[in-house]
């Protein structure tokens, strides 16, 4: 979907391009968590914090493409305070009192309630003048992402699961992935879905004219 997304970076439709990057940086991130196996060779290189780090900015970033999209006011404020917020932690976590189930925790809440917001944002602004099936289909994946990332959050939180890397698998992993590999992805094909769908409504003035 990140590819699809930039290749409509000249489409015009505002949110595009922040929604392209925020995907592109999301998949940084997968890349950096997947290649924690390599730390014993690059011992210096934080793996996992990169890849919690640049996950938590990429929802955000999706959320920000979300407000453009549908022409809102973006909160620079209290993101630039969340963002802060989100990171120190992590940081901390890292350096001075390693936890990673705690910093898992943290990653999957902050990206499970931003991803609600998002759902909630598209639910309440989605254009009632014409089909809403791609809003609703966006709103239904959100949801589901957001449920399943605060569901973890919760699991990790409260000790449910003790394992310490991404990698070990468990119960909670699995079902995890399994929801995640759904509703991710489905997100992310909700923001198409709905760029597709405003350009259909901008062509349709033309088209009319045109005949």
């Amino acid at each position: 979907m990140t590819g699809v997304l930039f290749s409509l970076y000249r489409s015009g439709i505002a949110g595009v391009k922040t929604s392209a990057w925020a995907d592109a940086i999301s998949l940084i991130a997968v890349s950096f968590n997947m290649s924690m196996p390599l730390n014993p060779l690059i011992p210096w290189l934080p793996f996992n914090l990169f890849g919690n780090t640049l996950l938590g900015l990429g929802m955000m970033l999706t959320f920000v493409g979300l407000r453009q999209f549908f022409r809102l006011s973006v909160p620079w404020l209290a993101l630039g305070v969340l963002v802060v917020a989100y990171v120190v932690p992590l940081i901390l976590l890292w350096y001075v009192w390693p936890n990673w189930p705690v910093r898992t925790a943290i990653v999957s809440g902050t990206r499970g309630v931003m991803s609600l917001i998002i759902a909630a944002t598209v639910w309440r602004y989605r254009p009632r003048d014409r089909g809403a099936f791609p809003y609703r289909f966006m709103a239904v994946m959100a949801t589901g992402l957001g449920l399943t990332l605060t569901w973890r959050a919760a699991m990790y939180l409260f000790g449910v699961d003790s394992i310490l890397t991404l990698q070990t698998p468990s119960t909670i992993q699995n079902i995890y992935f399994i929801l995640g590999l759904v509703t991710w992805p489905g997100s992310q094909l909700g923001v198409v879905m709905m760029v597709h769908d405003r350009l259909l409504a901008q062509r349709g003035p033309k088209v009319r004219l045109a005949n």
